[in-house]
């Protein structure tokens, strides 16, 4: 179980946390509070005016306050040696520059919202950036309730920064439009503000061009989905080592990977040069390719001072390569190769690979667990291929399904 302090617990997120730690009872407990207000008839546990005077151990601090109150969260993480979440928005660059050098010796989680679906809407905004271009202005609108201090809201940062990240020019951001007696610019993100009622957030990003417009929007209707990203994000950060984090890596520690492909009969050439004979790759694959064989995966190495080359194909078309690969021999060119057919080729993947640390390490230690041998293996940053006989291949599926918990 899971030890909680709440940093604003008085607040309508503190309450909102509290309320889902009350609701996973067995996973969560609230050891304590901190606000300036008296809410302590409303809640089980203790509350407290100072972060400082709390008594309770706990193994996580969750805040959710006003950006004044960071440093004082961060120097009571830093002296519990315990991790600190901050979802404050609003904050300036002191108290970004102050969860930077914290996260150097604590685990420090920062986003300027919690929702997966916001996050969600930042990928699908980059997306968009990168394939509408400077064709496309960029207007990004936020609404919140009439009791929202900041202005515009960290969500509102976070999708400005998603656009000019993905973007080849400079982008220049513009908090509406008022006093201002000139033509919009091209390398402008508008951005604009409306408060109002009871709405909890709403986020919209609005790619205008020529004859068309592009929206992209979340709205969200309860605060819990802020408090469950809260709390999932605990159950991801404590035990982590020290650095900063945020919500894409509590989603790429959830989703590694979550694709699994098969393709039968394939096989593998495992080529051995004499010397590192730059040329022999090249030519090797020149003469391959004039018999029309299509190579899927290579794999190069140089083991001491020969050349080693491995590539993957159809069995259909290993005659094919073979052929070509004997003639190139008979020309003079000094190497050798062996083949393996009855493959089958599995292909591992997901876009939170770029985000998480030792994937192929995990599937090849599975892998190794259950006896299967991995005949070649190529790794990008969002994907992992390998070949293996095709009498281990419904066992390997099923060791990477259960090690990466793919349905």
């Amino acid at each position: 179980m899971i030890s909680v302090l709440i940093n604003g617990i008085c607040g309508q997120m503190g309450r909102a946390v509290y309320a889902a730690c009350q609701a996973q009872s067995g996973a969560f407990s609230t050891a304590a509070g901190v606000d300036l207000s008296d809410c302590s008839a409303q809640v089980s546990c203790p509350v407290y005016r100072d972060i400082e005077d709390v008594k309770e151990t706990v193994d996580v601090v969750i805040d959710f306050s006003v950006p004044a109150t960071v440093p004082a969260v961060l120097r009571f993480a830093q002296s519990r040696g315990i991790p600190a979440i901050i979802g404050t928005t609003g904050l300036g660059e002191r108290e970004l520059k102050l969860i930077r050098a914290a996260s150097e010796r604590i685990p420090v989680f920062q986003t300027g919202n919690m929702s997966l679906g916001v996050n969600l809407q930042l990928e699908l905004v980059r997306q968009a950036a990168v394939t509408l271009g400077g064709n496309f202005d960029v207007e990004i609108i936020e609404t919140h309730h009439r009791k929202k201090v900041d202005a515009p809201s960290g969500t509102a940062l976070m999708l400005a920064d998603a656009v000019s990240s993905s973007s080849p020019d400079d982008m220049e951001l513009q908090f509406g439009r008022h006093e201002k007696n000139k033509r919009r610019e091209p390398n402008e993100i508008g951005i604009h503000s409306l408060r109002g009622g009871t709405v909890v957030g709403e986020h919209e990003v609005k790619f205008i061009g020529n004859d068309e417009i592009v929206e992209i929007t979340h709205r969200a209707f309860s605060k819990q989905i802020f408090a469950q990203g809260a709390l999932r994000a605990a159950q991801y950060i404590v035990g982590k080592s020290s650095g900063l984090y945020n919500m894409k890596n509590v989603v790429s520690e959830h989703d590694a990977a979550s694709t699994l492909l098969s393709l039968e009969d394939q096989a593998v050439v495992s080529v051995l040069g004499s010397s590192r004979d730059e040329s022999l790759l090249s030519s090797l694959f020149d003469a391959v390719a004039e018999r029309g064989v299509f190579v899927d995966m290579i794999a190069c190495g140089e083991p001491g001072d020969s050349l080693s080359i491995g590539f993957s194909l159809a069995s259909d078309d290993l005659c094919q390569a073979l052929e070509a690969l004997n003639a190139f021999r008979s020309s003079g060119v000094d190497f050798s190769f062996r083949t393996r057919s009855d493959l089958t080729k599995l292909t591992l993947e997901n876009s939170g690979m770029a985000l998480k640390h030792g994937v192929a390490a995990q599937l090849l230690s599975a892998l190794n667990k259950a006896s299967i041998h991995v005949w070649l293996i190529t790794t990008s940053e969002t994907r992992i291929e390998f070949c293996v006989d095709a009498v281990d291949a419904h066992k390997a599926v099923e060791e990477v399904k259960t090690k990466f918990g793919i349905r």
